[in-house]
């Protein structure tokens, strides 16, 4: 039988040490070791934290086995010391600290959580080792040039967005004359111009929209309840920021354009898969018509 549970309120056993003594700067967070974003880190700063998949959980996750509000995770101060304790809220599925059922439990370092599919390790360190954290989370997730998600990791946070929105448009894009650069400038030109085009890329689009690498210098954006009429809008805006961009090497100024090819669900598909494909048609439209322009799938 677990020692953990608890029917009332969660108790704090006398083998517990505490998660942080006042005065000290470490701060208790969620790391995600399976079934989402492995690596992630979820910091703990409320005094309540709700997990579930509802959108007005202070952790959403987007899983459809994650009950709208799963799990509550309270910081209790008692004297000088911070502990951490874990409640069900009737979940569907479960939650669990070290494999064990639970209703109620104590927090400690070290502690795997589980909730619904997603498997996390409950830890207390400084910030150092909370940056060590982000860092392993950006490797795993994001490409190191562009600083866009990988194509795995683009398609974990879209898939579930599909299920989600009302309405969702991805758009494929492509740089405009990249195979010019690289002859004229060189390939370390090339890069450059792909590393920008993700600083451009995170600059212009909203915080709700998803962008990743494709591969090369294609990259996919998906905007979450946005028809592809007003997603054409942000397309456009972006196509006129990469094109009025000057570019410097080795003393001679150069630039690019990109095309790009949008495509809308349900209109054009149901899956990230075929909504990709319908947008990949799209944008060889776009090149067909003279690149630098943005096109609907038909």
């Amino acid at each position: 039988m677990n020692d953990r549970k608890n029917d009332s309120a969660a108790t704090v056993r006398g083998d517990i040490r505490p998660a942080a003594a006042a005065g000290v700067q470490s701060i208790a967070r969620l790391i995600v070791l399976a079934g989402w974003e492995i690596g992630r880190v979820l910091e703990l700063t409320r005094e309540e934290t709700v997990v579930g998949r509802s959108e007005t959980a202070d952790i959403m996750i987007p899983e459809p086995l994650i009950s709208r509000r799963h799990a509550r995770i309270l910081r209790v101060r008692i004297g000088a010391n911070d502990f951490y304790e874990v409640s069900d809220l009737e979940s569907s599925n479960g939650t669990f600290v070290n494999h064990a059922a639970v209703r109620h439990s104590t927090l400690v370092d070290g502690d795997t959580l589980q909730i619904g599919p997603v498997l996390f390790k409950f830890v207390v360190r400084d910030e150092a080792e909370g940056a060590f954290y982000r860092d392993v989370h950006r490797l795993i997730h994001y490409d190191q040039l562009t600083g866009l998600l990988t194509m795995d990791s683009f398609l974990r946070r879209v898939r579930p967005e599909l299920v989600r929105a009302r309405v969702l448009t991805v758009a494929m894009t492509d740089l405009d004359g990249l195979k010019r650069v690289n002859d004229t400038f060189g390939h370390l030109a090339g890069r450059m111009v792909v590393r920008e085009m993700g600083v451009m890329f995170r600059s212009a689009l909203r915080t709700c929209d998803v962008a990743g690498l494709y591969g090369g210098d294609e990259a996919v954006v998906a905007f979450p309840e946005t028809s592809v009429d007003d997603a054409e809008r942000i397309a456009e805006e972006l196509r006129t920021t990469v094109a009025e961009r000057r570019f410097e090497h080795d003393g001679k100024e150069f630039s690019v354009t990109i095309s790009q090819g949008l495509a809308q669900c349900p209109d054009h598909g149901r899956t990230v898969e075929e909504l990709i494909a319908a947008a990949d048609r799209a944008l060889y439209a776009a090149k067909a018509a003279g690149r630098n322009c943005v096109r609907k799938a038909e």
